[in-house]
């Protein structure tokens, strides 16, 4: 048995329940878990009223009672919305489009748990779901991808389900054709989720290795990245749906939120060796060679990634006709002194260390002779 989701609780969303019936914003209101009882009670008590005495049998009773009418089946509430989610898309009235946004926003909150995540797809509720990804709106898709990332986060048994659904497909279709920015940018998210295994609590970000100017240091921690973050049916499945170009297209976008995001998962996915592309040197380096703006720290780590233990992408930046060293030496004189660009300013001098230094020139020669 668990507990309902509540508004306002550690993964709460929109305070309000618009176009539901008085049950189900009850339903919403009770705490989801014995964090959530506490908060309350916390932001409830005053200290100065609050007794220290020990608590009466009579009162215990009384507060087991009382939490325990907080409880229920959660798998059976999940079953319940799904159900009503299948009917109303079979229906396929317009005036049950906030309808299906409402579920999708509860189905959500219940899948937050893994558990609950596993038993969605046991009750067959992905058919469901992704019946919701072709939805004519724009808002039930965004929700319905929503719900796909939330099921996906930390839970390989959920990964592999989808995987053989043929899910990977489809999310990077959405990321690359879908008409809805916003539908875009959570598209990608998905994709980011997914990429994130099982290992995830332990996962090392790339950003910390900015101040390794150990290069060894760096490669370890690198290759430790790779194989935290690895899924591999997933890594295969992204190869096979052609995810490296479906990137560097939502790279060239207009909208900041995908350029942003595509890049960070284009720097992650650069994290395992398997993944390295030839030929992606000189897209980056164009992409990086635009006027300034965030997502330029994620094209540097991602070139960065891309050149670490990869000889041939080291050639390709020499190439004279890409001037990188020169764009890199500008780029840091542009932020050198902006608190908010340190990160990217580490990123290109790392670059020039790795691709430009004397000692790796002299390597590559060694190696040609």
């Amino acid at each position: 048995m668990a507990m309902l989701p509540v508004e306002g609780g550690s993964n709460s969303r929109d305070q309000s329940v618009p176009g539901g019936n008085e049950a189900q914003a009850r339903e919403r209101l009770l705490p989801r878990n014995y964090e959530d009882i506490l908060k309350f009670a916390v932001e409830n008590t005053n200290p100065e009223e609050a007794s220290h005495e020990p608590m009466s049998e009579e009162r215990k009773e009384w507060l087991n009672q009382a939490l325990a009418g907080m409880f229920t089946d959660e798998v059976k509430i999940l079953k319940g919305k799904l159900e009503e989610l299948s009917d109303i898309l079979k229906s396929n009235r317009e005036e049950d489009e906030e309808r299906k946004e409402n579920l999708l926003e509860y189905i959500v909150d219940l899948c937050d748990r893994i558990d609950n995540a596993k038993d969605l797809i046991k009750l067959d509720g992905w058919k469901v779901i992704s019946h919701c990804l072709d939805d004519k709106s724009a808002e039930v898709r965004w929700r319905a991808l929503e719900v796909a990332g939330t099921i996906l986060q930390n839970n390989i048994y959920v990964q592999d389900c989808l995987l053989k659904e043929g899910a990977m497909k489809k999310f990077m279709k959405m990321a690359d054709e879908d008409d809805s920015d916003l539908v875009k940018v959570k598209a990608i998210f998905v994709r980011l989720r997914n990429h994130d295994s099982k290992f995830n609590t332990h996962t090392v970000s790339i950003s910390s290795l900015k101040r390794d100017t150990n290069y060894t240091v760096y490669r370890s921690r690198r290759n430790q990245l790779g194989h935290i973050r690895e899924h591999n049916a997933s890594e295969i499945a992204f190869v096979k749906a052609d995810g490296f170009s479906c990137l560097m297209r939502a790279m060239q976008s207009n909208n900041q939120k995908i350029q942003i995001k595509s890049t960070f998962l284009l720097k992650v996915s650069l994290s395992n060796q398997s993944s390295k592309q030839i030929g992606m040197v000189q897209q980056l380096t164009g992409l990086l060679n635009t006027e300034h703006n965030p997502a330029h720290e994620h094209i540097a780590a991602a070139l960065l990634c891309l050149v670490t233990e990869h000889p041939a992408a080291i050639a390709d930046c020499r190439l004279p006709r890409l001037n990188l060293k020169k764009l890199l030496e500008n780029r840091m004189t542009l932020i050198k002194d902006k608190e908010e660009f340190q990160e990217e300013n580490q990123y290109c001098q790392d670059l020039l260390t790795m691709v430009f230094t004397s000692s790796n020139h002299d390597n590559k020669s060694s190696a040609d002779r």
